[in-house]
């Protein structure tokens, strides 16, 4: 009988030609996904190279912010941010201009003003309440012509109310609670050295909560 007809062969031989197909398989599998890996590399590569001349970082701003700050805390900026959100809104609402001549630039000052000065010829008053503030988030941060800006994300619960020189509703509602979401512009010169960051942009929406 030859060895190739020998039954214990046969079934040796198959498992060698198995085992090779199976680690063929493998190899495919990790080939492929290697493959995956470099090209998912060489794109993110590519898109930095893209982004040098305006540094953008959605996830990461502390990459875009140190190169004109080393010492740039995401973390306290952020802190920082929801302090002035609820402080120009609450000024805002007040008809406080000398605070948010403080915190705010130029064009949002006129137009913060021309509704100020709306609703003192109209002789209304708008109740702000804030119920808390849900999100905070940095979605863009760029250096750019000496400026760095940043671009802050909010999303907030509040009770928003106009009412008349008489007490009565003009506008919103004393029991709804209203979902606001934010986007704010920050901007501070880099050449400074104490980071005045001031709100320079505004564009929002509400949804009912």
């Amino acid at each position: 009988m030859s060895e190739t007809s020998d039954p214990t062969s046969q079934i040796l031989l198959v498992a060698i030609l198995a085992l090779y197909w199976a680690m063929l398989g493998s190899w495919s599998q990790l080939l492929s996904r290697w493959n995956d890996e470099r090209a998912k590399r060489d794109t993110a590569a590519a898109r930095r190279d893209e982004s040098a001349e305006h540094t953008s970082c959605a996830d990461t701003p502390q990459d875009a912010l140190r190169e004109i700050d080393p010492d740039f805390d995401l973390g306290a900026f952020l802190s920082g941010a929801r302090r002035a959100y609820e402080a120009i809104l609450r000024a805002f609402a007040e008809s406080d201009i000398q605070t948010l001549q403080r915190l705010v630039g130029p064009e949002v000052l006129d137009a913060f003003e021309r509704d100020i000065v709306g609703r003192r010829d109209r002789q209304e008053m708008l109740e702000l309440t804030f119920i808390r503030t849900d999100e905070t988030k940095v979605v863009d941060a760029f250096v750019e012509n000496g400026t760095a800006e940043i671009v802050v994300r909010y999303v907030s619960d509040v009770v928003s109310v106009t009412r008349s020189a008489d007490n009565a509703v003009v506008a919103g509602d004393p029991w709804e609670i209203v979902e606001m979401i934010d986007t704010w512009t920050f901007a501070c010169q880099t050449q400074s050295r104490k980071r005045n960051w001031m709100l320079i942009v505004t564009e929002g929406e509400q949804q009912q909560a």
